[in-house]
């Protein structure tokens, strides 16, 4: 092992010197390339680099990438290259908010007591409504969350939040959660969250927003959830 080390630390210090004496006896010949011959060989290399084969690709790609590839191969060109890497990360991470955002989703239990990953709720009260959320609420896709206000009718008077599939919460996302509780409890409604864990749970935790909704109305389960609800709409809570 040492002696591989030995070995290979005197090719780099061999390799070191063969190409400081290349720079100091050609260097001086380079002056006298004629630039054209220069600009060749930099239109070669350029072509080289290029990866055309990846133009030929971009009808097989989303939209959005082939728009963020064709930007930025544009500034490069008319600009310069850490301009075009700069605004391509900009657009690549709107890209990416965009995308996070749409794959985001808030249901409502069917009629039948039942949500969409068919966990069922018995004799859920009629003034009881439960929504669950998929995906990361974050500020892209916190405006989902006024559809619970939107979508809860005259008789609701208790909003269940079923977050067991949240994976991420921003602070966009929780104070529009602050927003909906303030209005939920302006109107004498009441507000209960179901299964937050990790990421959000300490992000709401650490914000006091657990205190604020009441340690009563943070649930385990959906079942958990619906005995609570039970217990608010009869007065016991």
């Amino acid at each position: 092992m040492c002696a591989t080390a030995r070995l290979l630390r005197s090719q780099a210090w061999c390799t070191r010197f063969f190409l400081l004496i290349v720079l100091l006896v050609a260097a001086p010949l380079a002056g006298s390339i004629p630039l054209a011959t220069l600009a060749a060989v930099l239109i070669v290399v350029a072509w080289r680099m290029g990866e055309w084969d990846e133009f030929r690709l971009l009808k097989r790609r989303p939209r959005g990438d082939a728009l963020v590839f064709l930007t930025t191969f544009a500034l490069t060109v008319a600009f310069d290259l850490s301009t075009a890497v700069g605004i391509g990360m900009i657009l690549a991470a709107a890209l990416f908010v965009k995308r996070v955002a749409d794959t985001t989703e808030v249901q409502s239990m069917t009629g039948d007591g039942t949500t969409s990953d068919h966990a069922t709720v018995k004799n859920l009260p009629k003034e009881v409504v439960v929504y669950r959320v998929f995906g990361a609420l974050l500020f892209g896709a916190a405006d989902k969350i006024e559809t619970v206000l939107r979508r809860a009718g005259g008789e609701t008077r208790v909003v269940i939040l079923h977050m067991a599939a949240v994976t991420a919460l921003d602070a966009t996302a929780l104070a529009r959660l602050e927003d909906l509780h303030a209005k939920l409890k302006r109107h004498k409604r009441h507000l209960i969250l179901c299964g937050p864990h990790t990421q959000p749970y300490f992000l709401m935790e650490k914000a006091g927003f657990l205190d604020e909704v009441g340690r009563d109305n943070i649930a385990a389960d959906l079942e958990s959830a619906a005995e609570r609800a039970r217990a608010l709409l009869s007065g016991a809570a």
